[in-house]
């Protein structure tokens, strides 16, 4: 809701504040229902996908056959060999709809193989892998919204509140680290690979987190002042008439890459000079 209000903010200034909090409000609700409905519809949804389905029929038909001494040996079966034993089948809503082709039946069995050790807890990857999709697919919308935030910006160039350009960056930062969590997550055969992988990516999401305080925090400082009240106030009431805002990473990054004294863009503008 944060970052959708802030692109909408940012592309209709016109709408009055409660229109801009109902939007953004709506739109995030549309996508959390069109990615997550099947698990308020069905709390047993993540029974019934066909990836759970097909490994619940293969691990059963292993272990009822030679082949489960050779799992607790550490000796995984042939695909090929499983293939000419068992027929996997092809589910809808729950339901199957019928077999698979024996092409597709061995490359889905080559595909669940590494799924059938039960000792390492890795069928819980397979599970949770819908979940992790649906985050995925919802933090792909965000930094669509993203981009098109920045995309305006660039192309407009209207003033903006200070640090939120810094905020945002870091919400894209954010998303794209859980994506690779999500997606890491999804790729892992086991539980406990995945749990030491995560446990490492966790330390970059802190650090981005940390820093959203730290920005959140200069901007709670700045419009509490009265600089920053005079600023935000015109900012909201007369924006073509003021120039953005320019904090000292902006001053650091025209100081160490460029002669800023050579633009006079309202990007570049000193709001300390007359």
């Amino acid at each position: 809701i944060a970052v959708i209000y802030l692109v909408i903010d940012l592309l209709f200034r016109d709408l009055k504040l409660y229109q801009k909090y109902l939007s953004a409000a709506a739109i995030v609700l549309f996508f959390f229902a069109y990615y997550f409905h099947p698990f308020f519809s069905d709390p047993l949804y993540l029974y019934s996908t066909e990836d759970i389905k097909q490994w619940k029929t293969l691990i059963t038909h292993v272990e009822n056959s030679p082949h489960a001494e050779k799992i607790l040996n550490g000796e995984m079966p042939i695909a090929a060999e499983l293939a000419n034993e068992v027929r996997l089948q092809s589910w809808q809503g729950g339901s199957p709809i019928g077999d698979l082709y024996p092409e597709e039946n061995i490359k889905r069995i080559e595909q669940l193989l590494p799924y059938l050790d039960t000792n390492s807890n890795s069928w819980r990857v397979l599970f949770l892998k819908p979940l992790f999709m649906s985050a995925i697919h919802m933090n792909v919308a965000l930094i669509i919204f993203i981009v098109l935030f920045f995309g305006y910006q660039y192309k407009k160039d209207p003033p903006q509140g200070a640090y939120i350009d810094k905020i945002m960056f870091l919400f894209l930062l954010y998303c794209s680290m859980e994506i690779i969590h999500n997606w890491g997550f999804i790729k892992s055969i086991e539980w406990s690979s995945f749990a030491e992988m995560f446990g490492v990516g966790q330390y970059i999401t802190v650090a981005i987190e940390l820093l959203m305080v730290l920005f959140f925090s200069l901007r709670l400082q700045f419009i509490t002042s009265v600089q920053g009240e005079f600023y935000e106030t015109e900012l909201a009431t007369n924006p073509q008439h003021i120039s953005r805002w320019r904090d000292w990473i902006d001053n650091l990054v025209l100081a160490q890459f460029s002669n800023y004294k050579l633009f006079n863009g309202r990007l570049f503008h000193d709001p300390s000079r007359k």
